[in-house]
């Protein structure tokens, strides 16, 4: 019996150890809740996305398809490049010879071309370098100086437009007061307020004046009025020569003025009417101071002209 009693309590003891895990498993189940309640409240879970991104995102993932599609059909055109490529390097071009035949005699044409290309660049630097002094000149002018030229240059071309073919007084007195004292301007000053005729109209008045001459001196060589009336009938019809006629009577001079007119010689034929006399020399009196008026126009022109030109190149 007392063997019984030592044995007995040995039963309770595994009840106890069980009953102390199942303890420690809820204890630990209940801290492992505990911690996981926390865990989700200190930690919600991500708000639902809307349809607005939804839409977004599945707008961006047919965007990038459609690059990656883009990229792949790239990848292979770069591939079939790289094989033509391959191919020409590797297939000679029939053509490749006659080209650069052609780009040869096309270099040589334009090597021919530009040979003294070289001797133009040096003309290009020398006038360069005259145009350069010319300027340095130009800037060590008076600029009022050159204002008073150009103001003369400028009255000039207006006198000798003037002059041409009428009156120039008004013209003649502005360029006299911008270059007072030429002896040229006072030359023309007696003839500017009536201007002289041109030579064209001078050669076209010229057969009247002769033929008024002729009638002048036939009438006054008459003596009876029998002659008068026989000069007077001549003088309907007048057959006047023209040319390089000898003599000295009033016919021969007027022939050889008319001819001096005909060759543009106006100053031979004034120096040739200028030396009738008798009843012609009155009638050709006028004729004769408008051609001396044309020719003194013409002289005093040009030597102001030349004038100015030198005026305009001096330093």
């Amino acid at each position: 019996m007392p063997a019984a009693d030592s044995a007995s309590p040995k039963p309770r003891s595994s009840l106890a150890g069980a009953a102390l895990v199942g303890l420690l498993l809820a204890a630990s189940v209940l801290i492992a809740a505990g911690f996981l309640i926390a865990w989700q409240i200190n930690h919600p879970p991500p708000p639902a996305a809307s349809p607005a991104e939804l839409a977004s995102l599945r707008a961006r993932l047919a965007t990038d398809e459609t690059r990656l599609a883009a990229f792949d059909k790239a990848l292979h055109a770069q591939g079939d490049l790289a094989a033509r490529i391959a191919k020409l390097e590797t297939t000679p071009d029939p053509t490749a010879a006659a080209r650069l035949a052609d780009i040869d005699l096309r270099l040589a044409a334009l090597e021919r071309a530009y040979a003294d290309l070289p001797q133009r660049l040096a003309t290009l630097q020398a006038d360069q370098s005259t145009l350069a002094g010319r300027v340095a000149h130009l800037e060590t002018l008076d600029p009022t100086d050159t204002m008073k030229r150009a103001a003369a240059e400028l009255a000039f071309a207006n006198l000798a437009r003037a002059s041409a073919d009428g009156p120039f007084a008004a013209e003649l007195k502005t360029f006299a007061a911008l270059l007072p004292g030429t002896p040229q301007a006072a030359a023309l000053a007696p003839i500017a307020p009536h201007g002289a005729p041109t030579r064209a109209v001078l050669a076209a008045q010229f057969p009247d004046v002769a033929a008024a001459c002729l009638a002048a001196e036939k009438s006054a060589s008459a003596k009876t009025w029998f002659g008068r009336l026989l000069a007077n009938l001549a003088n309907v019809v007048v057959i006047r020569r023209v040319g390089a006629v000898k003599g000295r009577d009033s016919e021969a001079i007027l022939a050889r003025a008319g001819g001096a007119l005909r060759a543009g010689d106006l100053g031979g034929a004034a120096a040739e009417v200028a030396t009738l006399k008798g009843a012609a020399a009155p009638h050709a009196q006028a004729w004769l101071a408008d051609a001396k008026g044309r020719l003194a126009i013409e002289r005093n022109l040009g030597a102001l002209a030349d004038q100015l030109a030198r005026r305009l190149t001096a330093p």
